[in-house]
């Protein structure tokens, strides 16, 4: 859990490894192999029969965690269904706050404003990731976005999303639908999460893919293996060329504005400054387990 501004760690983080629900004993590794966020999973790896189970262990996970380092985020269950329903009671009544809920297939302003008012209800702090999963949640992803105060930043679900459109589930193929969600979390100044990598094996269409993702406009990866997370955490932190670059701007822009290096120093200058800023994180060294 982040003690202090979640939404401060959330825009730095660049990794997010997800985690089943039903297995305790891989929370606290993913963090140790250098992930920036765990989402402790109780929909898609999670069976029906172990749902109840898994809500208990992430409950129990979330109310003892000591970490103050890495960001706790919980996927529940859609919030149409009745495991999803059963998931935002039991947190709520366990008086339990991860620092990010999750919310699959996301499709509705009106679904993530009912989240959000419970939230406000309970006195919690955790803010909201909706999920991309379908065309309909891409085509109203800027009425999702627009009037909610608790969403910190959007998570692609490519699989969900090919499977739906009937699209193959390549870069390529997806490339627009991408682009449509970084330009709607752009607009309300939200981060853009990028789907997880599939072919774990796969070291160099890893990299290939999430320099892909950095150049298009997404500020991190999702991740479903540890070996996956070293690359990741590089590709989205800024070089120290960039980071010398965007302190200079920061120092030009606060005072008043002006120039460096030819450039004006204006607003949307100083945005993408701050965006460097915040991915400053050391890239982590540590060697990832199997």
């Amino acid at each position: 859990m982040i003690e202090g501004d979640v939404e401060t760690a959330v825009r730095a983080a660049r990794s997010w490894m997800y985690t089943p629900g039903t297995k305790p004993e891989l929370f606290e590794s993913a963090a140790r192999n250098g992930a920036d966020a765990v989402i402790l999973d109780l929909e898609e790896s999670v069976l029906p029969a172990d749902k109840a189970a898994a809500r208990n262990i992430v409950i129990e996970h979330v109310t003892t965690a000591a970490r103050d380092d890495v960001v706790t985020s919980v996927r529940i269950n859609s919030a149409s269904t009745a495991a999803g329903l059963a998931d935002l009671t039991a947190l709520i009544s366990a008086d339990v706050a991860p620092d990010v809920l999750v919310l699959p297939k996301m499709e509705s302003a009106g679904a993530l404003g009912v989240i959000e008012n419970l939230l406000f209800e309970a006195s919690s702090r955790t803010m909201l990731v909706p999920l991309i999963e379908t065309a309909r949640g891409v085509r109203d992803l800027p009425r999702i976005l627009a009037s909610q105060h608790r969403v910190v930043a959007v998570l692609v679900g490519a699989a969900d999303l090919a499977a739906n459109l009937g699209a193959a589930g390549d870069w390529e193929s997806l490339q627009s639908v991408r682009s449509s969600i970084v330009l709607a979390a752009g607009a309300v100044d939200v981060v853009a999460i990028d789907a997880p990598f599939f072919e774990t094996g796969d070291q160099l269409g890893l990299a290939e893919e999430t320099n892909r993702a950095a150049r298009l406009g997404f500020s991190a990866k999702a991740v479903i293996h540890p070996k996956q997370v070293s690359a990741i955490n590089t590709a989205f932190a800024p070089t120290e060329d960039q980071l010398t670059w965007a302190n200079r701007v920061m120092s030009v822009y606060a005072a008043g504005g002006g120039e460096l290096e030819g450039e004006t120093v204006d607003d949307a200058v100083a945005h993408r400054a701050r965006r460097y800023l915040r991915r400053s994180k050391s890239v982590d060294t540590l060697t990832p387990t199997t």
